[in-house]
């Protein structure tokens, strides 16, 4: 082998061997967002805490580019809330069957909760990608996919990475606001192929 072809490789080797050494940190992997899915559905749980306040239960949400679905329920399966949308506003209907209308989910919520939560972001970070046109920053995993962000007031931690079709998403994601607001999601099962409600 002439030498113009094995430094690559002795180079390579030598790399190799000095990242197992003491005090060698290799160089952090680049961030690699792909394209998300364009519509989805996901069942899941999910916990809040804001201040002294707290939720816990399941999550089912359907996600396309022109309507959502989000349903709340308890951990035994009733049903808490109801969220609907689409171009023409959103509607919340509460377990006593209370309906709220808003033009839009985030304004919504803050009306009927009183909570502020990212909804917008949210549709996006739960596929592991952060909101477009809006500044953030980013810190890649091994496998170069989104490990953390900051976007919009909030860090947001990813884990449990899995393919669905051609995407890999995270099955987890934790989402911390600085005034004591918390949103844990865990994702038990995805479908891109019938996302649409």
């Amino acid at each position: 082998m002439s030498f113009k072809h094995g430094l690559p490789l002795l180079l390579g080797g030598l790399l190799a061997a000095c990242a197992g050494l003491p005090g060698f940190q290799p160089a952090p992997p680049s961030l690699v967002l792909l394209a998300p899915p364009s519509a989805f559905r996901l069942e899941g749980r999910v916990s809040l805490k804001a201040n002294e306040e707290s939720f816990s239960g399941g999550m089912t949400w359907r996600h396309a580019a022109r309507q959502q679905e989000l349903l709340l329920s308890t951990p035994l399966g009733q049903g808490v809330a109801e969220l609907r949308g689409d171009e023409q506003g959103v509607e919340l209907r509460d377990s006593k069957g209370h309906l709220s209308r808003a033009a839009d989910a985030e304004t919504l919520v803050r009306q009927a909760l009183g909570l502020t939560l990212p909804l917008k972001g949210l549709a996006w970070w739960v596929v592991g990608n952060p909101r477009p046109g809006v500044p953030y920053q980013a810190e890649a995993d091994a496998d170069g996919r989104l490990a953390q962000l900051k976007q919009d007031g909030w860090r947001i931690e990813f884990s449990r990475y899995a393919q669905t079709g051609d995407h890999f998403l995270p099955g987890k994601l934790v989402a911390r606001r600085a005034d004591d607001m918390e949103i844990r999601l865990v994702v038990d099962q995805w479908d891109l192929s019938g996302a649409r409600p």
